[in-house]
């Protein structure tokens, strides 16, 4: 796994402004984007609605594929004009859902909610994990990860514990408990080159049991020089999102680093089975204080 990608390392180891500005002539923050969006949907408001989208807005359903987190694109939502006939024919049906973010956590252009979906016309609520890329105040991709069910559901617990319990690992520097945490056959990935994909490639270093080994022995040889503080974490069945913050200390030969991360895995019964890195933003190189046990399930 290449240094410069530390979360990585270690979790792996992981056009037109917006009407809503947080001030004149600046866009407003993602998080408050996707907030707008909700509140637009929940209002039946068609046009606040399409005035949070980009012209050529991507909207993927759910993957099929367990491995990865993007499914087919929506091509019934995809364009300007297709976006708004889906959305003025469902917002003008009687008993529209109510849509509410229950969790959300937000790092450079992304967001990524924890969705309660409650509809009339189903006896039960629908719990996704959506992620937003929100460039210039306007939401250009949107990605349905994953959806509760009763098959993951009982997941959700363990696998913000299995989050923390990696980094409580690696700020020991202990290997062997490091690696215990991941499945034989876990995969890992790295973050996509193309801003409208999502961690779609696989780790050029770790490709198997053996070389994950290998990588991470080689990371905690010279003891705890990389630390972690998880600043949150959520899980809807068993994909966790997490938000770190890590240190690298300096070296002879390399300056000290900071960076928060944005990551997701799938656990099972205490095992990571994928883990993929999702944005990466650079931070004034100061020691964070360590606290694993702050997020919530």
């Amino acid at each position: 796994m290449q240094r410069r990608f530390p979360l990585l390392l270690l979790l792996i180891l992981l056009s037109p402004l917006s009407p809503i500005m947080a001030g004149a002539g600046r866009a407003a923050e993602p998080a408050a984007v996707v907030a707008a969006d909700f509140d637009a949907l929940n209002r039946n408001d068609l046009e606040a609605f399409l005035a949070l989208y980009a012209p050529q807005a991507q909207i993927f359903g759910l993957p099929a594929d367990p491995h990865t987190l993007v499914g087919k694109r929506l091509e019934q939502m995809y364009g300007a004009e297709r976006l708004r006939a889906h959305f003025a024919k469902a917002m003008a049906q009687p008993d529209t859902p109510h849509i509410e973010q229950t969790r959300t956590v937000a790092l450079g252009e992304l967001v990524v909610s924890r969705v309660h979906i409650a509809d009339p016309k189903r006896s039960e609520p629908q719990i996704l994990m959506v992620v937003y890329r929100v460039r210039d105040g306007l939401i250009e991709d949107l990605w349905h990860v994953g959806k509760e069910t009763a098959d993951n559901r009982a997941q959700a617990s363990g696998a913000v514990a299995t989050a923390r319990a990696l980094v409580e690992a690696n700020n020991r520097a202990d290997a062997e408990r490091f690696l215990a945490l991941f499945a034989a056959d876990a995969r890992h990935f790295r973050r996509a080159e193309d801003p409208h994909r999502l961690a779609d490639l696989p780790s050029r270093a770790v490709v198997d049991e053996a070389s994950r080994a290998r990588t991470y022995r080689a990371l905690y040889a010279d003891g705890p020089i990389v630390q972690v503080d998880l600043l949150d974490a959520f899980a809807v069945g068993d994909l966790v999102v997490t938000h770190e913050r890590i240190h690298k200390r300096g070296t002879p030969a390399a300056p000290a680093e900071s960076y928060e991360m944005l990551a997701i895995l799938r656990v099972r019964d205490g095992r990571v089975l994928d883990l993929w890195p999702l944005e990466k933003i650079a931070r004034p190189a100061a020691p964070p204080a360590i606290a694993a046990a702050g997020a919530r399930p």
